[in-house]
């Protein structure tokens, strides 16, 4: 078994190797991306990083560079649902997963359930604002 593991980790790597010759870095495309960035100062940039950073062609819509991902929120409370930690990507209390998992998954899974719903209807919008940074056991109320 170690040598059926040696040898594939062994035909990747030379793969991966073959592939790497064709890759070229064309400069005057360097230059240009440089050209466009828009250039951030220390100032607005809080001590989290880049927190409050606004995406620089968001216009006037705040999308903020460490925007919780909708879908991804989603997918945490279908898998890991029962233990909050969906609410913990989206920035509730430090203490949520212990009253979703004393509570046996959120009162017998119920609360979790509903988070679902609700999570894959804010995905579909592609809004979740509401429940980001909610402190609330229901944060959809």
């Amino acid at each position: 078994m170690k040598k059926l593991v040696l040898l594939f980790v062994a035909m990747f790597a030379l793969s991966v190797g073959a592939f790497a010759n064709n890759y070229e870095i064309n400069d005057n495309d360097v230059d240009a991306l440089f050209a466009t960035a828009t250039e951030v100062s220390s100032q607005e940039i809080n001590a989290f990083g880049a927190g409050s950073l606004m995406m620089a062609n968001s216009g006037s819509s705040a999308a903020y560079l460490n925007a919780p991902n909708p879908w991804a929120a989603f997918a945490l409370c279908w898998v890991v649902g029962g233990f909050g930690i969906h609410r913990h990507y989206l920035g509730t209390s430090s203490s949520m997963w212990a009253i979703y998992t004393f509570t046996c998954g959120g009162i017998f899974g119920i609360v979790p359930l509903v988070d679902w719903v609700v999570l894959l209807i804010g995905a579909a919008d592609n809004n979740i604002k509401p429940f980001v940074n909610n402190k609330s056991f229901f944060m959809w109320m």
